[in-house]
């Protein structure tokens, strides 16, 4: 398989990834991938998955998916990091991906409490850090999974060198709908469900799961990144997740802010990666939580913002993931242990 090169890494190439995921990707996985699962908050099952790195090493990444992803979305990633010498530890939030969900419906996106993906997540890293003595560890996360981070390091002693977050969802993109309607909307509905004991329902305009066309996407200009993606979900159904519940967005809306009034408490140094033409979460919100970081922190962390990249990142255009994926690579590598 042809790798792509940028600077001192070396990654998959969009215009050869049927090919690499034939011929490199799925049979490492197949070889050597380690799924398990542990019992989360209330005794749901949370699945997770570890990816170890193509030679034994002695370096952690853990990933925090975002809304709707699950761990098989995330094979290419996975193994370009592994190829990069990093065991890599990927968590399926509650309510998606192969983890148990918090109701007997499957498709919708539903939290009984936000807190609760911060202790499912605190569980994982406690446990597998027990077990394993790596002496650089780091945290990388995507959208939701950055909000789920982000609360996380607000909350436990970090025993971490370093976080980096891609398009964090530190606000929702709700259109021409104001914040303040949204929120209260959501929270109303959700009030009258738990009243009348009746739900969690989709919010107002969302639907079980339904692809969109590469066209239509808001995800990635990676046509061939985009149909890997949709085969992931047509291979797995059970891993369909559908619009978000209006008890979703009330605990969502509520964990955000959370996430900004909190973040002078996090103390590890933190790359945040904005996406330019970002539809899902906002450049308003990110920005208001890096400038929340305490000084200290502040000083030690990166914004940088992603030219030309939609909402997922690290499955965008070649030119685009290299750059951003370099940029984790080379901030992880300046905060480590080693020496």
């Amino acid at each position: 398989m042809e790798l792509l090169h940028h600077a001192s890494y070396s990654f998959t190439s969009e215009q050869l990834l049927a090919q690499s995921y034939s011929q490199s990707i799925e049979p490492y996985w197949q070889q050597y991938a380690e799924p398990g699962s542990f019992k989360g908050v209330n005794q749901l099952n949370i699945h997770y998955l570890k990816l170890p790195a193509a030679t034994p090493t002695n370096k952690l990444i853990v990933l925090s998916p975002g809304r709707t992803e699950g761990y098989l979305k995330y094979a290419e990633l996975a193994y370009d990091l592994a190829q990069q010498h990093y065991d890599v530890l990927i968590i399926d939030h509650r309510g998606q991906g192969l983890s148990d969900r918090e109701t007997a419906r499957q498709q919708p996106g539903d939290v009984a409490n936000f807190q609760y993906y911060v202790d499912d997540l605190a569980e994982l890293i406690n446990r597998h850090l027990a077990a394993h003595n790596y002496q650089d560890k780091y945290l990388l996360a995507h959208s939701m999974g950055g909000a789920i981070v982000a609360r996380y390091l607000e909350q436990q002693p970090a025993d971490f060198n370093a976080v980096a977050l891609s398009a964090p969802m530190f606000g929702i993109n709700l259109g021409a709908v104001p914040k303040p309607i949204a929120a209260g909307l959501s929270r109303t509905i959700h009030q009258l469900e738990q009243r009348f004991k009746r739900g969690p329902y989709y919010a107002p305009g969302q639907k079980d799961y339904r692809p969109s066309s590469f066209a239509a996407n808001h995800l990635t200009h990676s046509q061939a990144r985009y149909q890997q993606m949709l085969a992931v979900y047509q291979r797995h159904p059970q891993i369909q997740l559908g619009g978000p519940t209006n008890r979703w967005l009330t605990e969502s809306f509520n964990a955000m802010q959370q996430c900004i009034n909190n973040a002078h408490k996090i103390t590890r140094p933190l790359l945040l990666l904005q996406a330019e033409q970002d539809q899902i979460v906002t450049a308003e919100g990110q920005r208001g939580f890096f400038q929340a970081l305490n000084s200290s922190s502040a000083a030690a962390s990166q914004f940088s913002i992603i030219t030309g990249a939609k909402h997922e990142i690290m499955f965008e255009r070649d030119a685009i993931r290299n750059l951003a994926l370099s940029k984790v690579l080379d901030f992880f590598a300046q905060h480590t242990n080693e020496g």
